[in-house]
């Protein structure tokens, strides 16, 4: 049993094939029932953070003494691939990506090896540092907001965090309840200045008393009474009266009570963030689900528990503000529809064509048995149903009916050639069996290497591409083991009857019989004595062609940029339109766009024309023979087949054309119900003046009829708005936030701007140009350089330095030699202020335990003192004998600015310069003319540019794609050989790869859609698709051949019997893509990533099987010729092999052997 004979063998055991496919029905049903529904697929980023804290340390210490020692530890790690780091107000954030590969859980051990070794390097005072993974593979699920009538804004935050989050956490599949916004309960120690001052007492004495005072101890262990007891020391106070009357020793051996110098009272943290819904305030929690969990099974129950915890506590409200959930269920629900729908439709196509129902019933059967046991394998793969996965199976929609069809139409013309259905079944089989086969295995020949490209666009691809391998594989088996079996059993013999005649077919075979005509060529060579040497007239040929092709190329390219910079298209769209954008306008610039298309193509052609002729004319001055031979060779051009050939050259070009035309963009947008707007202040801003730009920016938003909600996330100097819109809003997300951007720059003394999807790597912005060097003059005059050209791009809004502003600060410089003299220390000075301002660290303060959780005890000046200078001149300073000196007396204070943050990318500085998209603009378009730009052009020495964020992914994806594209095409390839058994013919279906693309990139610009990720994916099916219509063609001809029949009626007789199935399968393909393209305008769900794959599909089958049909069997034809010429000819001077030697050998064997030498 083989491949060509196992319909034959399943057709006579029919009960294996039916219960193995059985079993593995009832498999993928199990499995796609147990199956994860998820936004993104599970990707392992080996990433690590190390965030090391030193509460109110400025940028430049931490970066000095912090972020640099960080980063020289963590640089020598094996597998490091780029380092950011961040230096911001008490706080190193570094960010150390590793290469593809590397194990996360040893890079982190790596990490923490190399921080311990400096760990004793680093300044006192900082917090212990944290080295986590990078998550990536969990999913943010959701943000609610709490409100409560009978609960302070401290006990509503406590709520949450013991019971809520508990709760949640409880729930299977929940990684992380997070509270923002709120408050901590902790015990207040509000010093008094002018008392402290007086008394002479520091606030890190009294915060050492206190941290060494007010705790319960371990005392050891007795033995009292013959039992054995554990002794504990019981220190901590009961209330915080309890607290103030505790006895405080100063240096000279006086004793107060706290509540001498300090007002003690339970209270909370400083607001340092406020949550507001439409001017009340809230308190937040977001969720997020854990790896291998599922979001919409985690969130609906998460849904539930929240209901319970509502109706257990009448008072507390739950708010939902935005969700990923909604978007995930949309996707997974309309892509299980038009996987559907396009099924459907594809088996109306079937019976549109056979008009038999039991043909189109076993054909439809094709379907579930392919795609429901593909879940079963994506199940053994650890995938789930996401995105990329779901995109997949909307992409094979109508391919997993394609090989059902090629086999059930080769059948039912068997049949009525007067067969009975069982030995038609067993004849068509076999017949058709190795195309089928051949056809398949291109196609997972494109999308095999698809799915194991490397890097992280690998990991995010994977799902897609081995998705779309098992489901055509699954597809295969069936068309070879199922389809012919129940034709066998189920399908009636009507005796002999016509197959695919009609009006059109004949109309079809006289284009063919035209297309392979030599009669013109043949007529123009009458009379003229062919060329003697061979060897001369065969470069001859070919330096004319190449001259031709690249004449009419060139031509091609200059007239389309000539025409095109005329500017004829926006002329007539705003002539004629109220706006090129307009609908209107849209159809007369492509109008007007095809129109210059057709021109460029006839004065390119007609540029080829006159090359020809010249060359004619010029081959006369070489005297008559010379002429004679030129004569010979132009009657090849007049060969119909040479034509064909000629027409697929200008639809490369076309094709070439549009690409360059069509706009590019990393990831399609998508039209979100979410949307953030992110408010940065002049550095400095008070909490209260930040409130107030957030409250005037949510008005302006509600006055937008799109905006349901919006959550106001404040922090000093710095806000972030959650938009939440109406699923019935006219306009897009896009269109609203870049309507509403222009709006929302002209705010004053505020940096207020939308959140880009690609997040802008650091600036958040639609557009990132990363500049890095080692100089910050030099960076920061580059950048500025750069930013003044961008402003004159018209694609681009407000291009600027994202770079943070310098800040105010209070700079507290020791005098040495009195300080000397006092013995007060640098140390000491920064201690005494940092706590009496903002208070001690958590590691290091004192603590009151309360019966369920221990909270801080802060030691600190009132907000109130911390506003006046005098008040900080005179905070007493302790000195080594014991007393105190107000700071005044051995530091300088003055006013200065520094950074307020300072940012790194591989040991350097680096400055981000973002912008945002005009609208209709894409980003491709933008980064064309921002590379193209002086500053950019002609960087100085010590700087460099890094592709970040959108353009890094894109060209890691881009890449890696190109290879992939390339590894599919030689896999393609080496499948043909294998099934032809030749080589010129495999390079005829190669050559009609090129043929793949071009109706539908033309579709995807008719209809304005950009090229993005979804377009080439597209590509990918085309190319798999296209050398399956041209393996149809070939395999068949080639067969007839060997059978005797002459070239010309071989080829004819197989555009006769496979035009039919190529295209019944186009037209099945092509409806069951319809649902896919018309994504996100019928039905539910966002079409951003469906419907331009479904454009490009359907543009490219119909377009590519018009031209499969007439250009290969042409370029068949001469390749054919061409291998019988030259083989032999090579042969007989290359080779010593003759034919027969093989029979000639076989025979000498026979006769006997050599006789054994004497």
């Amino acid at each position: 049993m083989n491949f060509r004979n196992i319909s034959a063998w399943s057709i006579r055991n029919p009960v294996i094939p039916l219960v193995f496919f059985t079993a593995l029905l009832f498999a993928g049903l199990l499995s796609f029932w147990q199956m994860d529904v998820v936004n993104n697929p599970e990707i392992e980023f080996p990433a690590v953070n190390v965030n090391i804290s030193q509460p109110g340390a400025a940028p430049t210490e931490i970066e000095n003494q912090i972020t640099q020692l960080v980063e020289s530890a963590v640089r020598s790690i094996n597998g490091v691939k780029t380092i950011n780091s961040t230096a911001s107000e008490g706080n190193s954030s570094t960010f150390i990506e590793f290469e593809i590969g590397t194990d996360p859980d040893d890079a982190v051990s790596e990490v923490t090896n190399a921080i311990n070794t400096v760990r004793g390097s680093l300044p006192d005072g900082i917090l212990e540092p944290r080295v986590s993974k990078q998550e990536i593979s969990g999913g943010f699920l959701g943000i609610y907001a709490v409100e409560a009538d009978d609960m302070t804004l401290e006990q509503l935050s406590w709520f949450i965090d013991d019971v809520v989050a508990k709760r949640l956490l409880g729930v299977e599949g929940m990684a992380e309840v997070n509270r923002f916004a709120g408050v901590d309960r902790e015990i207040e120690v509000i010093l008094d200045p002018q008392k402290i001052q007086s008394y002479g007492v520091t606030a890190s004495q009294l915060n050492s008393v206190l941290r060494q005072n007010n705790l319960n101890a371990a005392g050891g262990a007795a033995e009292v009474g013959g039992t054995r007891q554990s002794v504990r020391v019981l220190g901590n106070s009961q209330d915080a009266y309890a607290l103030s009357q505790q006895q405080i020793q100063l240096g000279d051996g006086r004793t107060i009570k706290l509540a001498d110098v300090a007002t003690v009272r339970d209270g909370f943290s400083e607001q340092d963030s406020i949550s507001k819904v439409r001017d009340k305030q809230v308190v937040n929690f977001a969720m997020s689900r854990a790896k291998g969990a599922s979001d919409v099974s985690t969130f609906h129950a998460a849904l539930e528990e929240i209901d319970k915890i509502e109706a257990e506590n009448p008072g507390v409200r739950f708010i939902q503000l935005t969700d990923t959930v909604k978007y995930t269920e949309e996707q997974y629900e309309s892509s299980m529809a038009m996987m559907i729908e396009g099924a459907l439709l594809a088996v109306v196509v079937v019976f549109f064509f056979l008009r038999d129902w039991r043909a189109t019933f076993i054909s439809a059967v094709a379907i579930p048995l392919s795609a429901i046991p593909t879940f079963w394998f994506m199940d053994l793969l650890g995938f789930n149903l996401n995105s990329l996965s779901l995109l997949a199976l909307a992409l094979v929609a109508g391919v997993l009916v394609d090989d059902a069809i090629v086999e059930i139409e080769n059948i039912v013309r068997h049949m009525r050639m007067g067969k009975n259905a069982y030995q038609a079944s067993i004849d068509a089989a076999d017949e058709i069996g190795l195309p089928v086969v051949a056809t398949s295995f291109c196609i997972v020949a494109v999308f095999l290497p698809v799915g194991l490209m490397p890097g992280i666009s690998g990991q995010f691809f994977k799902n897609f591409g081995i998705t779309v391998v098992i489901a055509v594989l699954m597809s295969l088996a069936v068309a070879r083991m199922i389809t012919p079996m129940l034709a066998a059993y189920f399908l009636k013999s009507k005796g002999h009857a016509e197959h695919g005649e009609g009006p059109v077919m004949d109309r079809y075979m006289g284009i063919l019989h035209w297309s392979l005509e030599r009669g013109k060529m043949l007529r123009r060579r009458d009379g003229i004595e062919p060329p003697k040497k061979r060897f001369a007239y065969l470069p001859m040929l070919l330096a004319t062609v190449v001259l031709l092709i690249g004449a009419t190329g060139a031509a091609f390219f200059m007239l389309n940029g000539l025409i095109g910079g005329l500017g004829l298209a926006d002329k007539v769209g705003s002539a004629v339109a109220s706006s090129p954008e307009s609908i209107a306008g849209t159809f007369y610039n492509r109008i007007v766009g095809v129109v210059q298309l057709i021109v460029a193509g006839i004065l390119s052609f007609a540029t080829g024309w006159v090359v020809l002729k010249l060359l004619g004319f010029l081959s006369a001055i070489f005297g008559r023979r010379m002429r004679e031979v030129w004569r010979y060779l132009e009657a090849r051009f007049y060969d119909h087949r040479v034509w064909m050939l000629m027409i697929g050259y200008f639809a490369l070009l076309l094709t070439i054309q549009l690409f360059m035309q069509v706009p590019a963009q990393f990831q399609p947008l998508v039209d979100s119900d979410n949307s953030q707007v992110q408010i940065e202040m002049v550095p400095g801003t008070t909490l209260e003046d930040t409130e107030r730009v957030a409250d005037r920016v949510a008005a302006m938003l509600y006055e937008q009829p799109e905006v349901e909600r919006a959550l106001e996330r404040v922090r000093m100097g710095n806000a972030t708005l959650y938009v939440t819109l109406s699923p019935d809003r006219e306009r897009t997300s896009i269109q609203f936030e870049r309507a509403l951007a222009p709006e929302l720059a002209k705010i004053p003394d505020a940096r207020v701007r939308f959140q880009s999807q690609g997040g802008g790597f650091g600036s958040g912005r639609d557009i990132t140009v990363m500049l890095a060097g080692s100089n910050p003059e030099v960076l920061q005059e580059t950048a500025s350089q750069l930013v003044e050209q961008m402003k004159g791009l018209d694609t681009l809004v407000a291009p600027r330095i994202e770079a943070d502003l310098n800040r105010p600060e209070l700079i507290i410089q020791p005098r040495p030699d009195l300080a000397a003299d006092l013995g007060v220390s640098t140390a000491a000075l920064s201690q005494t202020i940092r706590i009496a301002t903002l208070g001690e660290i958590d590691q290091s303060a004192a603590k009151f335990s309360l019966s369920d959780r221990q909270i801080p005890i802060r030691v600190k000046l009132p907000e109130t003192s911390r506003e006046s200078l005098s008040t900080i001149e005179n905070l007493p300073v302790p000195t080594l004998g014991g007393g105190t000196v107000p700071l005044s007396r051995v530091a300088d204070i003055k006013f200065g600015s520094g950074p307020t943050a300072i940012q790194r990318y591989n040991q350097s500085r680096r400055i981000l310069v973002g912008a945002d998209l005009a609208q209709g603009v894409v980003s491709g378009t933008a980064r064309e003319q921002i590379d193209a730009l002086p500053a950019l052009q002609a960087l100085p020495p010590g700087v460099s540019r890094d592709a970040v964020g959108d353009e890094q992914w894109q060209n890691e994806l881009i890449t890696s794609l190109i290879y992939a594209v390339i590894s599919g095409v030689l896999l393609v390839f080496a499948v043909l050989v294998l099934l032809y058994k030749r080589l010129m013919s495999p390079l005829v279906n190669m050559t009609s790869l090129a043929l793949a693309p071009l109706g539908g990139i033309f579709l995807v610009w008719l209809v304005g859609q950009p090229q993005s990720m979804p377009v080439y994916i597209g590509v990918l099916l085309l190319l798999g698709i296209v050398s399956k219509n041209s393996i149809l063609l070939i395999d068949f001809a080639i067969e007839a051949m060997d059978d005797g029949r002459s070239k010309m009626e071989a080829i004819l007789d197989a555009g006769h019997k496979r035009a039919q199935p190529i295209v019944m399968t186009t037209f099945a393909m092509t409806a069951g893509m319809v649902p896919t393209a018309l994504s996100g305008v019928l039905g539910s769900g966002d079409g951003a990533w469906r419907a331009p794959m479904g454009t490009m599909v359907i543009g490219g089958l119909v377009v590519s099987t018009l031209l499969t049909l007439l250009i290969v069997p042409a370029g068949f034809s001469l390749a054919d010729g061409f291998e019988k010429r030259a083989g032999p000819w090579l042969r007989d001077r290359v080779l010593s092999y003759r034919p027969g030697d093989s029979k000639n050998a076989g025979h000498r064997h026979g006769e006997g052997e050599a006789a054994p030498a004497e």
